[in-house]
This record gives C-alpha cells, structure tokens and sequence, in this order.
C-alpha cells in the first residue's frame, strides 16, 4: 500500500517513520504526537500508510501531518484527519494534501469510505472538507461527522 512519497504541485507528503523523523531534525524526534506513532508502527508495520504522513514544502520545510486512524475497519471505513503548523494554515495546503492521500488511497481501494469529524466551530477544517467533496452525514452539540 505504500509509497515512499507524494507530490504535489507544492508539497512533498511521505510516510512517518523514524528515518523520516531522524532526517527532520531532533526537535521533531521528541515530539510526543510522532513518538505514538512510531510506537503504534513498531508493533505493526502494516500500519506504516495507513497512519501518520508528514507534509512538507519542497524545501523540506515541516507545514504539519495528515493521516488515517488506522486500517479500515470490517466496513472499509477510515477515518481522516490532519494539522498543520498556524503559520502554514489558510493557504490551501489542508485541502492539497489531503486530497493527494485520499487519491492515492483510493488508486487501490475505490471501495473504501472515508470518514471525518470536525468541531462545529472550526470553518476551515469544515472548508476543508467540502472542497474535497465530503458530505456531512450527521452532527452532534459539539462535532459534525463526514463521509465520502
């Protein structure tokens, strides 16, 4: 399932993994986000794709990460979810890359439906999310829920 990379027209999004992390500079190695990742990758391998990506410019400047919770569950769900640094939100860079993934992802399994959830008050994940074609399927006091 997975790749090394993927590439946009601005953006460089490759598989968390500890070289990836090594490669990108201490500060990152202790981040407490990336540890649980690697920990999770480290009992299962598998998961390296369907876990965190990190997002990068083409310099190789970290803007934030996207990825599922997981592999598909027994309905071939996934759930999608992303965060990028404050300097680096509003430019567009949610929707790209987050897109790329969901093209790559689905490349080899169309079958698949993915899911999403955002708080009520966050318009632009909500933006996010339109643009790339998710439908709200429900919403609770706090969330709303999506599918594609």
């Amino acid at each position: 399932m997975v790749c090394d990379k993927l590439q946009t027209e601005r953006l460089i999004i490759r598989p968390l993994d500890q070289n990836l992390i090594n490669e990108m500079g201490t500060e990152y190695n202790q981040h407490q986000r990336f540890f649980q990742h690697l920990q999770k990758l480290a009992i299962d391998p598998t998961l390296k794709g369907w876990d965190a990506w990190i997002v990068q410019l083409k310099d190789g400047t970290y803007i934030g990460d996207i990825g599922f919770k997981g592999k598909p569950n027994q309905y071939q769900e996934i759930e999608v979810g992303y965060g990028f640094e404050e300097a680096y939100r509003g430019h567009g860079y949610a929707t790209e890359s987050v897109g790329a993934l969901i093209n790559y992802v689905r490349a080899s399994n169309p079958e698949l439906t993915i899911k999403a959830e955002c708080l009520k008050e966050n318009k632009a994940s909500i933006k996010v999310l339109q643009k790339l074609g998710f439908h709200q399927v429900y919403e609770d006091d706090v969330m709303y829920y999506w599918k594609k």
